[in-house]
């Protein structure tokens, strides 16, 4: 695992522009850069964006093999309702969104005080109303400890813990939670729950909710969530929810592209101040050197985030040229990357100066390919992906199965 160290980089290996800070906290990351790299300095650093408390992870169901039967703008109509739900009942419990909500995750986080047994309680009875109303369902984790709000994310090991989980490790209509929050349930009301023993290795003891009383009388009424598209967009879907008619939504022009999706090595999660200012520094890194690239290899910068890098190529050999590039100029710093790439029709959304958004097939596959199925030092293409590149052995290909969709991958 890399360790960020001032003399095993270059100079000017993570400065960035000013104008470059829409997803990064610029200011503290060249802070960090320039000090000694101490705990002590990490705290002091992140003294002013900590926040204790619990976070609420989710993430839909069966998106990926959605996305290969049903329209884009059927999928974004069907996850945006319990995106509006988890937004309304967490606000109604005095929680707060986290960053802006992509297609199939969202997070929120609730301050102490937030009784872990009403907070457990109300989450059953969403799930129970996402189960009753909604096309598709969504896996719920929950965990309490420290968290480092910056550029519109939430940074840390305890948030690295609780968005795998919802991520990876859920399915629909589940409830988990981690042992810190099962240890203040109880208190007034009764659970029935199971450990998940699949779990143990890596997140410890994580217990599914399988049972216990509902909460009454929230008022859910604050539906909108922090969006990863227009206004006018959200406004379409909503109309195409009640409508089902798709001519009510604004129709931006689809693009065909190759999206590739980079997934950085982790910093080690032993000092958890040090280690999310690591990460923040290489996640600049990253924008700086693949900013760079792109002057070379024709491509667009979607989004850069704490934990992955999106881009979109017209051509499907420029998207693998840019993630052998980027892959090889980390390498040289000991640093590894995890790439996925596949191709296909997405939506790109202008969101204001330097910031967008992407959905879209591609986006999920590329995603399943760098995150969960890559290893690090990897390139990962779909079958076809490859042939579009030109790659001469894209009959060398394996068979991998992820969120119920077989897909054809080559390795590079």
């Amino acid at each position: 695992m890399a360790r960020f160290s001032p003399v095993r980089f270059p100079p000017g290996f993570f400065d960035l522009p000013a104008d470059a800070g829409e997803s990064l906290p610029l200011d503290v990351i060249a802070a960090w850069t320039r000090s000694p790299q101490t705990q002590a300095a990490a705290h002091d650093l992140l003294g002013p964006f900590t926040l204790r408390g619990t976070i609420v992870a989710s993430d839909t169901a069966g998106l990926t093999r959605l996305s290969q039967e049903r329209s884009l703008i059927e999928i974004l109509a069907m996850v945006s309702r319990p995106k509006e739900l988890v937004h309304a009942y967490g606000k109604a419990l005095g929680g707060q969104p986290i960053g802006t909500w992509a297609a199939d995750n969202t997070l929120m986080f609730y301050p102490d005080g937030v009784s872990p047994d009403h907070l457990v309680s109300a989450l059953l009875t969403l799930q129970d109303r996402i189960a009753a109303e909604c096309e598709v369902g969504i896996g719920l984790a929950v965990h309490c400890g420290t968290f480092y709000e910056l550029g519109r994310g939430i940074h840390g090991p305890d948030a690295d813990r609780v968005e795998l989980l919802a991520e990876d490790y859920t399915e629909a209509g589940e409830l988990v939670v981690t042992d810190r929050v099962a240890a203040g349930m109880g208190q007034s009301a009764a659970f029935d729950k199971v450990q998940r023993a699949d779990l143990a290795f890596r997140f410890g003891t994580v217990y599914r909710v399988t049972g216990g009383p509902r909460a009454e009388g929230i008022a859910a009424s604050d539906f909108r969530y922090p969006l990863p598209f227009t206004d006018e967009f959200y406004t379409g879907l909503a109309q195409f929810q009640r409508t089902r008619r798709t001519s009510v939504v604004p129709r931006p022009a689809y693009k065909e592209v190759a999206m590739v999706v980079v997934e950085r090595e982790q910093e080690e999660r032993d000092i958890p101040e040090v280690a999310a200012l690591n990460d923040l520094a290489l996640a600049a890194a990253v924008k700086r050197l693949g900013t760079a690239l792109l002057e070379e290899v024709p491509g667009t910068e979607i989004k850069t985030t704490g934990r992955s890098s999106l881009y979109a190529f017209d051509q499907a050999r420029h998207a693998l040229d840019f993630a052998r590039k980027l892959r090889a100029t980390f390498a040289e710093q000991a640093v590894a990357l995890a790439i996925g790439i596949d191709t296909g029709r997405v939506l790109v959304f202008e969101l204001g100066p330097g910031a967008r958004d992407v959905a879209g097939s591609p986006v999920n596959v590329a995603s399943k390919l760098a995150q969960d199925l890559g290893s690090f030092g990897t390139i990962q293409l779909t079958a076809e992906a490859a042939r579009q590149a030109g790659l001469p052995a894209v009959a060398a290909t394996h068979a991998v199965t992820v969120a119920g969709v077989t897909l054809e991958v080559v390795t590079v």
